[in-house]
């Protein structure tokens, strides 16, 4: 099940986390790095769609925001956890391949669609881990303000998921826009079984079949068994002496 992920976090001018100097230094790969996440010897694959050009990044914030017609002197805007930027997160499921400067570039652009005040600030694409990954630094503007909790909106955080699925899945052919969990898992479950019952033979395999080989690829186990294989096919290479013929 292949699927695209999209985090948000507000950035802020001054302290010791979540700061556009620490978000910088981090996607610009200016702050030594340990353990094993990152391939430093594939640091010169990284590549910025947006570049940051020769202001850093927390100068061309406010370069942005005043050219808004905002008062980066005002009152309200000197308060300590008063953000500045969002940071966007956009990060496949690992072994989904395609061509991901083209994926990452479309992402943006549905990011300039879906808040069309706002302005991108930096983009870059890490290829130094081990999935490729687009951080995009947004300045928040809603309504002429700006407004960093309001764009990072943890509880639309599904209704934009599911946008940017729609937006993505005509070309790159993405499983899903998001996992549920809990109460709404269940409930999907339940709704997706009395539907699927539901459906005509001949409907079944043109409907479903790329649902079915994606979720095969995830866990085989079940659709073996439930095909009468066993699963030291894939333990020990066996011939598989079932009856069903594959088609």
């Amino acid at each position: 099940m292949y699927k695209l992920t999209l985090r948000a976090n507000v950035l802020m001018l001054e302290g010791n986390t979540r700061t556009l100097k620490l978000a910088e230094s981090h996607n610009l790969r200016r702050i030594p790095y340990g353990g094993q996440h990152i391939d430093s010897s594939r640091n010169h694959l990284n590549t910025e769609l947006v570049p940051l050009g020769l202001l850093s990044l927390h100068d061309k914030v406010l370069s942005i925001v005043r050219s808004k017609g905002i008062d980066t002197n005002h009152y309200s805007l000197k308060k300590k956890n008063r953000g500045f930027g969002v940071e966007f997160l956009f990060s496949v499921t690992d072994g989904y391949v395609c061509d991901f400067y083209c994926l990452y570039s479309d992402c943006i652009d549905w990011l300039k669609d879906y808040y069309p005040e706002s302005e991108v600030a930096h983009a870059v694409i890490h290829f130094d881990e081990k999935t490729p990954h687009l951080h995009v630094v947004l300045v928040p503007i809603v309504n002429g303000r700006l407004q960093a909790d309001k764009v990072r909106d943890f509880k639309k955080a599904n209704i934009r998921a599911m946008s940017l699925f729609e937006y993505l899945d005509p070309s790159y052919g993405l499983s899903v826009p998001a996992f549920l969990k809990g109460a709404a898992k269940k409930m999907g479950a339940e709704k997706a079984i009395r539907r699927y019952k539901s459906l005509p033979d001949e409907k079944i395999r043109g409907m479903l079949d790329r649902a079915i080989i994606q979720a095969i690829h995830a866990r085989p186990e079940p659709f073996m068994v439930g095909m009468g294989m066993s699963l030291r096919v894939a333990y020990y290479g066996y011939q598989d002496n079932s009856n069903i013929k594959e088609t």
